[in-house]
Formats: structure tokens, sequence, C-alpha cells
């Protein structure tokens, strides 16, 4: 099974993830890995790898970033470009809900397709007015 991180400046990515407990209960492999305000891009680099490092049970990490750019995607762009970079990490950026609970109810029984949830978050953003016709 995939591990799962979400990783945002500030407690965004902890309310995502108790968020999820709501839909799928508490679930193995998956946590957050916030910015906080007296981290350094160093300090936050040792978060990150030691959050993969917790989830990747040698089936690969997806990791979910608030942003494309900043500290947290900053520092996933330097974990992936080591010479050694961890096994099968795929991250995608501009995270929602709808995407981690797609992640989470997939990974129990077939692979994530990451095309898939980029797919459904672009899919979950929408004008509601214009839905409903107000």
């Amino acid at each position: 099974m995939k591990g799962i991180i979400i990783a945002s400046h500030g407690p965004m990515a902890q309310g995502i993830v108790d968020t999820s407990k709501f839909f799928f209960g508490e679930q193995d492999q998956f946590q957050a890995c916030c910015l906080d305000p007296d981290d350094t891009p160093a300090s936050y680099l040792e978060k990150i790898k030691e959050a993969i490092s917790h989830v990747d049970k040698d089936d690969g990490v997806i990791i979910f970033c608030d942003l494309r750019f900043g500290i947290p995607c900053d520092c996933l762009c330097r974990i992936m470009s080591e010479e050694k970079p961890p096994n099968d990490i795929h991250v995608l950026t501009g995270v929602d809900l709808a995407m981690v609970l797609q992640a989470l109810n997939l990974r129990s029984y077939t692979d994530i397709d990451p095309e898939e949830l980029v797919k459904i978050g672009n899919e979950s953003i929408a004008d509601l007015n214009k839905l409903i016709h107000v």
C-alpha cells in the first residue's frame, strides 16, 4: 500500500488529514508534514525526509503539496533530484480534499494513477452558482 503525505505551509496539511478521518477513520501510512513558522528550509527538508521514511513500506509514496512553489515543494524537488532519491515518490501540487480522499480509497485495492488524482482535483473545482443556475 502506498504511503500518503500531505505537505503544506502551516497547519493545512494536518486539517486535511484530520478531515479525512471523518470519511475513512484512522489510516496507516498517512500523515501531515506542516511547515511551521520557525522551520528553516533545512529543518523542513529533514522533517519531510522523516515523514517519507515513516510512511514508505516499499510500495512508494504519494505526496500532496499545497503549492507548486515555496519551501515544501522546493524541499521535495531537492529530495527527488538527489543522487539516490527514495524509491517511487510521486508529488502532486495544488492538493484538495477530493484528491486525497480518492487516493485513500484507491490505495487499498489498486494502483493509484496520479493523473486520475489530478483530474479529480481539477473537476472538484466549480462555480456552484453556475452549476445550479443561480
